[in-house]
C-alpha cells in the first residue's frame, strides 16, 4: 500500500513538471530516508518552480498542513502539496520526528532548559513545546532559500544529512548523484553546534565556528558574531564578511577549526586583522580558541550527570565540536 501511494505521488509530481528518477522511501540506519532503487544508476530529483511555495503561505488548520488561500499557486499544485504532506511528511513521520526531539528536550529540568537556550544557544528545542513552535521548527527544518525566498521542498526534504551531495537551486530545487547506499545531502556547512540547534541531531561536522565574542586586539575592540547564514555552502573554507568599526573590527563569523584546511583558520584571522591595520592579533586568536574550548567544556559539565536521549545527543555535539576545534595549526598564504 505504501509503495503504491509512493508511486502514485511520484506520478503526479512528474505530471506537474517534477523530476524523480531512481528513488524510493524506506527505513535506513539513521531512520526514514531516500534510497536509490538501483544503486548502479544515478538519482535525480528536481522540484519545479510551480511547486515551490513560501513557508509564509503555509497554515496548519486543525493541525493539518494547508497551503493558504493567499498563495499564488495552481489548484492542482495545491492539492498535490497538501496530499504529499499528509501521506509522506508532516502527517506521516514529520510531526512525530519533531515531537520526539521536543519530548527528549522536555526531560531536562526547567532551569537547565533555560540555560541551554539562553546561555548556550542550543535552539528553541528547549522552549515549552507548543503546537505553534513545533510547526515552526518543522517548517524551518524542511525548507530552503531559493531566489530570496524561503520555500517548502517536497520529496527533497526526505533526504537525510551527509557531506557529499549538495542542493541544486539554479532552476527549481533538487539534488542528483550516484549513491551506493542512502541518498544523503549536505543541509548546510554549519558546525556540530549549529547543526544541532537548527535540526536537532548530532553530526560530526568537519569544521567549527566561534561562539559570539567581544574583546580587544591590542587596545582595539573586535567583535566576532556567529551569523552562520554567511557560510556559503560548498565552499572549502570560509572568509567572513568584516568591517572596520570604532577603531577595531566586526566579523560576521570566524572559522576556528577545519579538518581539511587546519592551516587556514589562523591565517584568515591574521589576514583580516592586517587588512584593518591591527597588530597583536596572534595572542587574540589563541584567546578566542581558549574561550570556545571553555564554553563547550562548561556545557559538558552542565549536562554531564543527566541521563536520557537528549543529554546523550548534546554530549555527542560537544565532542564533535571540540574535535573540529582541534583541527587548527600552522598558517598558510590566503
Amino acid at each position: 500500500m505504501i509503495d503504491r501511494a509512493w508511486d502514485e505521488m511520484l506520478a503526479e509530481f512528474r505530471a506537474l513538471g517534477g523530476t524523480a528518477d531512481n528513488i524510493c522511501l524506506r527505513e535506513g540506519p539513521i531512520g526514514r530516508g531516500l534510497f536509490p532503487v538501483d544503486p548502479a544508476k544515478p538519482v535525480a530529483i528536481r522540484i519545479p518552480g510551480n511547486l515551490l511555495v513560501d513557508i509564509s503561505d503555509v497554515d496548519f488548520a486543525g493541525g493539518n498542513f494547508r497551503v493558504a488561500a493567499r498563495a499564488t499557486i495552481g489548484e492542482r499544485e495545491r492539492a498535490f502539496l497538501e496530499s504529499y504532506e499528509a501521506q509522506f511528511s508532516w502527517g506521516s513521520g514529520g510531526l512525530s520526528e519533531i515531537e520526539r526531539i521536543f519530548d527528549h528536550a522536555q526531560a531536562f529540568p526547567a532551569d537547565i532548559r533555560r540555560t541551554l537556550k539562553s546561555d548556550y544557544h542550543c535552539g528553541d528545542w528547549f522552549d515549552d513545546a507548543t503546537d505553534a513552535l513545533m510547526q515552526r521548527q518543522f517548517m524551518l527544518s524542511r525548507s530552503i532559500r531559493y531566489k530570496d525566498r524561503t520555500v517548502v521542498m517536497p520529496i527533497v526534504e526526505l533526504a537525510n544529512h551527509g557531506l557529499f551531495a549538495s542542493y541544486a537551486t539554479r532552476d527549481g530545487v533538487g539534488l542528483q548523484g550516484q549513491f551506493s547506499g542512502e541518498v544523503l545531502v549536505r543541509y548546510a556547512d554549519f558546525d556540530a553546534h549549529g547543526t544541532f540547534s537548527t535540526w536537532g541531531f548530532a553530526f560530526d561536522q568537519p569544521q567549527a565556528f566561534s561562539i559570539a565574542l567581544g574583546g580587544k586586539v591590542g587596545k582595539n575592540p573586535v567583535r566576532i558574531n556567529r551569523d552562520l547564514g554567511g557560510v556559503v555552502p560548498g565552499t572549502p573554507y570560509w572568509i567572513p564578511e568584516f568591517a572596520a568599526r570604532d577603531g577595531g573590527a566586526q566579523l560576521r563569523f570566524l572559522m576556528l577549526g577545519n579538518k581539511q584546511y587546519p592551516k587556514h583558520c589562523k591565517s584568515i584571522f591574521y589576514k583580516i586583522m592586517r587588512e584593518i591595520g591591527l597588530s597583536g592579533f596572534e595572542e587574540a586568536f589563541e584567546t578566542v580558541q581558549h574561550a570556545n574550548r571553555l564554553f563547550y567544556l562548561n556545557l559538558w559539565s552542565l549536562i554531564e550527570d543527566i541521563d536520557g536521549p537528549m543529554a546523550h545527543t548534546l554530549r555527542r555535539v560537544v565532542h564533535y565540536q571540540l574535535r573540529a576545534l582541534s583541527y587548527c595549526y600552522g598558517t598558510t598564504a590566503i
